[in-house]
């Protein structure tokens, strides 16, 4: 009789240990709430023991059954997260299982410089300015980067990075929506291929930065390549401005005698480099341009942003004098 009292005291004490096994699992792993305020990455098969450590979360026989029974290790996405709250276990593993990492967006305008998406990009904290060189100094690129100059080359386009995402990645990231735009298999195979590319890309950051609509862009492209085959000079104003950094709202006579391989009024030919980074409606007008007989163009000033193109340098000047002269 002791005997089987003992025994189903035993079981008794056995079934009692499980329950509150169970309980203390359900306890730890939906109902308690830790507090984890920091951002934290994941990366790709980073073990499970290394995150936890990240987060300060006591590795225990309940997290092992837990990992082992919902398989959620294999489900974590990696990313960038942003933690600031108190969370439960499993609300903390299934914010990683939903990979809702936090992402910063980033917009570079057709036309911005390189040096003013290096300054948009370290006013969003994503890269220091010694880091920014540095990469580009490192970075092995197929087409022309004559001084290491990328100008061109920065796609303009709405970029996600999660937040903290690796400078080098973001930058590369940037040159490699370009090259897929324009892959070297299809404009540069040969070095002859690459330097006529190259010099499409010039063109085609002088027409981003003088055509503000899109239809005239392969119009201007027109009046350039005309200009350039009769030998005469481009006569951009984008080029000179480009030399004071697109500070100036207007560019004025006296502005237009700067000494520099970028003033298209003193100097025959195009630039020696972008003078931004153009989208790909810019370079696609100068890759294909319009058949045109059009050597001059000028805004129209009539809040279109339109401009008016003409044959003859006579016509050129006789509508700037009737466009300044008409009624208000």
């Amino acid at each position: 009789m002791g005997k089987i009292k003992t025994i189903k005291i035993f079981i008794f004490s056995i079934i009692i240990i499980f329950f509150l096994g169970v309980g203390k699992y359900y306890y730890e792993i939906h109902i308690e709430k830790i507090s984890i305020k920091k951002n934290i990455e994941f990366v790709k098969d980073e073990s499970i023991e290394k995150l936890l450590d990240k987060v300060n979360i006591k590795k225990d026989i309940f997290l092992k059954i837990y990992f082992k029974m919902s398989g959620i290790s294999r489900e974590i996405k990696a990313g960038y997260y942003k933690m600031d709250n108190e969370y439960t276990i499993s609300e903390f593993f299934n914010t990683l299982k939903e990979g809702h990492s936090e992402m910063i967006r980033v917009t570079i305008p057709e036309g911005f410089t390189v040096e003013q998406i290096k300054n948009l990009l370290i006013s969003q904290g994503m890269v220091t300015e010694l880091k920014f060189q540095e990469i580009l100094k490192d970075i092995k690129f197929p087409y022309p980067t004559p001084n290491n100059n990328f100008e061109g080359y920065f796609f303009p386009e709405t970029y996600y990075f999660s937040l903290g995402s690796n400078p080098k990645v973001i930058i590369e990231t940037i040159l490699g929506e370009f090259l897929k735009k324009f892959p070297i298999e299809n404009y540069g195979t040969t070095e002859e291929e690459k330097q006529k590319f190259y010099k499409k890309l010039i063109l085609a950051s002088i027409i981003e930065r003088e055509a503000v609509i899109d239809i005239e862009k392969p119009i201007i492209a027109s009046v350039f390549y005309n200009r350039i085959k009769k030998g005469m000079r481009l006569e951009s104003d984008a080029t000179v401005n480009y030399i004071f950094g697109y500070e100036k709202k207007r560019i004025y006579y006296k502005d237009l005698k700067i000494e520099s391989p970028y003033n298209t009024y003193q100097n025959y030919g195009l630039p020696p480099a972008p003078i931004g980074n153009p989208g790909d409606l810019a370079i696609e007008a100068s890759l294909n341009p319009e058949d045109t007989e059009y050597y001059f163009f000028v805004a129209t000033y009539d809040g279109t942003n339109s401009h008016h193109f003409t044959k003859t340098y006579r016509e050129h000047v006789n509508y700037q004098k009737w466009n300044k002269n008409k009624p208000k």
